[in-house]
């Protein structure tokens, strides 16, 4: 009997210590919540995330670490510093982590939200901006919007 105790305590005592270690010693992070070792802050995310980001930006600043179970998100909630980190940084940031799943759908990472930086990124991007997300473009495709916005009503 008290060796699966001993056992499960010397697991949750390891990864709260482990998780304590890798915080302070492996990188710099930005300020956030208090996260638990396996869960991060999934339980502390209410269920509107932007009302809760907002709440913690006020607490911790206008960029906050949020771990949702063991990846680590940078919420960026200023919009002078989204400018920075989306438009003046985009090369620096353009390259994250893709799960298998991000991986299939998005055929390896080829589209615009998950390619590395490259040929390939740098290529999707201006097709973006120069057909998709134009002014005249916006407003040529502004009644089909207004056809799905009053057909869901």
């Amino acid at each position: 009997m008290a060796l699966p105790l001993l056992t499960i305590f010397s697991i949750i005592l390891f990864s709260f210590i482990s998780s304590y270690l890798c915080q302070k010693l492996r990188f710099k992070l930005p300020p956030g919540p208090c996260r638990l070792p396996i869960m991060g802050n999934l339980f502390d995310i209410k269920p509107v995330r932007f009302q809760c980001f907002a709440e913690w930006a006020q607490v911790y600043g206008p960029i906050i670490s949020v771990w949702t179970g063991s990846n680590l998100n940078v919420v960026v909630s200023s919009p002078e510093l989204a400018r920075e980190v989306l438009k003046e940084n985009d090369q620096h940031l353009a390259n994250r982590h893709r799960s298998r799943s991000v991986t299939k759908f998005t055929s390896d990472g080829q589209d615009l939200a998950w390619a590395d930086y490259g040929a390939q990124y740098v290529k999707v991007k201006k097709l973006c901006t120069l057909e998709l997300f134009s002014a005249k473009r916006i407003e040529a495709l502004r009644p089909i919007r207004e056809d799905e916005v009053l057909g869901s009503l």
